[in-house]
């Protein structure tokens, strides 16, 4: 790739080669957590400013690859590929209807700070999804404080964007946590509540 190119668009490129780094001196960097296949789509928009190729739609170029272009983005400070990525992602969820697979959440909560704008989409798509209640939930070994972060990440959105926006009375929907034994009857909707009807709105 041409030095001029990527000092133009990253400050970590233009501080590493044109500094008083043993890059600078080499005129090389090595990009050990950046994958092959990744680094063949960011050569791709450092000359052509586009993330796809003349094969790929924004309906199949694959979630990891939009993911791991983000982080890429993020670690060596190119703004414009961590925008570019972010909007191929919103236009993806648009065109298909569907979020990344679970792998892909917890990888940019492992691989991203708390705040980060792409961690704050996949939270704010996971809880409008209409297939949330049907999700399968599959939970990665060693992943587990990245998982635990967008759960909870997950549970403090879906309260503030629903909860806040209707009440729910408790009492009303008292049944739904009851036992019946086959043949019992329902409980009756109407039943005033004997004591404060417990809502949360």
């Amino acid at each position: 790739m041409h030095k001029g190119l990527l000092c133009s668009v990253s400050p970590y490129f233009k501080a590493a080669l044109e500094g008083a780094y043993k890059e600078a001196q080499e005129q090389t960097i090595e990009l050990i957590e950046d994958n092959a296949e990744t680094m063949e789509y960011f050569q791709l928009w450092l000359y052509t400013q586009s993330i796809l190729d003349k094969d790929d739609t924004v309906s199949s170029i694959e979630w990891h690859i939009l993911m791991e272009l983000y982080v890429l983005g993020e670690l060596r400070l190119i703004s414009d590929l961590q925008n570019q990525a972010m909007d191929f992602m919103i236009r993806k969820a648009a065109k298909t209807n569907a979020l990344p697979e679970h792998k892909v959440m917890y990888d940019i909560f492992e691989r991203t700070c708390p705040g980060s704008p792409l961690r704050k989409f996949i939270v704010e798509a996971s809880a409008r999804t209409s297939d949330l209640p049907n999700w399968k939930w599959d939970f990665v070994e060693g992943g587990e404080t990245a998982q635990r972060d967008f759960l909870k990440d997950l549970v403090v959105e879906i309260y503030s964007d629903r909860a806040r926006k209707q009440e729910r009375n408790f009492w009303k929907i008292r049944c739904s946590y009851h036992i019946h034994r086959e043949g019992e009857p329902r409980c009756p909707e109407n039943t005033p509540n004997p004591d404060t009807v417990l809502s949360r709105s």
